[in-house]
């Protein structure tokens, strides 16, 4: 592997990412220099420089004439209920291969009880678009989104690109912020086919409102979580005591 291949590189430190996260849930250490570069098809060098770079973000600890670990809570920290991300990018944070396919689209009126949740002004009609994540091919996750249209907006939206892009092509200017609910499901036979889990699995789902710049209520997004894909935390503030 040269300098000049960081593909290459990205490729290889989320297969260690992987066998990283496997050796965290059975609290064990990393294998050796030589097992992981024989199971990932590298070379010892190889190896060194992922891990040089799991290092610098503070997921693993190496320390010579030891075995190198897993710092459980960094491992945590790559996912943030708090931030924003596309699902496909923050499966790719943790190591997977990420993949997106379109289930279903339509233009529709939005539902009465989604309209109480975006802005007054917004019309009544929406783009819903219906999309599953995967992570190294295993269902992840399955959002359900209504975007709300302008009146007048009369573009091609793509359905399966993403909704940050469609948002700022529709209204023209971006999501700026979401307020996201989280919620515990035990899933329905249509929600547990598309999660490809068994009906009553018990999944994480998270309800989002979109809010564009101006401060406009213009996305209801439903998001359906596989339980043991991803772990989010959420990074709280302790208020001083003498406050």
């Amino acid at each position: 592997m040269t300098d000049d291949a960081p593909d290459e590189l990205e490729r290889l430190r989320r297969g260690v990412l992987r066998i990283a996260r496997e050796a965290d849930a059975a609290s064990e250490a990393l294998p050796g220099e030589n097992e992981l570069a024989r199971r990932l098809g590298v070379n010892r060098p190889q190896v060194r420089r992922a891990l040089a770079l799991l290092e610098q973000q503070g997921i693993v600890r190496r320390q010579q004439g030891a075995a190198t670990t897993v710092d459980p809570v960094a491992l945590r920290m790559g996912v943030r209920l708090e931030e924003q991300t596309e699902h496909s990018e923050l499966l790719a944070r943790l190591g997977y291969t990420p993949s997106v396919e379109l289930l279903d689209s339509a233009i529709v009126d939005l539902p009465t009880s989604l309209r109480r949740n975006l802005s007054p002004r917004v019309p009544g009609r929406a783009l819903r678009a219906v999309k599953r994540w995967r992570a190294d091919g295993v269902a992840a996750m399955v959002a359900e989104n209504h975007l709300a249209l302008r009146d007048g907006f009369d573009g091609d939206l793509d359905p399966a690109a993403s909704v940050f892009e469609a948002a700022a092509e529709v209204w023209g200017e971006e999501l700026l912020w979401e307020i996201a609910t989280p919620g515990l499901q035990t899933l329905d036979g249509d929600a547990a086919a598309r999660l490809e889990l068994e009906p009553g699995s018990p999944c994480l789902t998270l309800e989002i409102i979109g809010v564009v710049r101006s401060g406009l209520r213009v996305l209801h997004a439903f998001e359906w979580h596989h339980p043991s894909i991803v772990r989010y935390s959420l990074v709280r503030t302790i208020p001083a005591p003498w406050r």
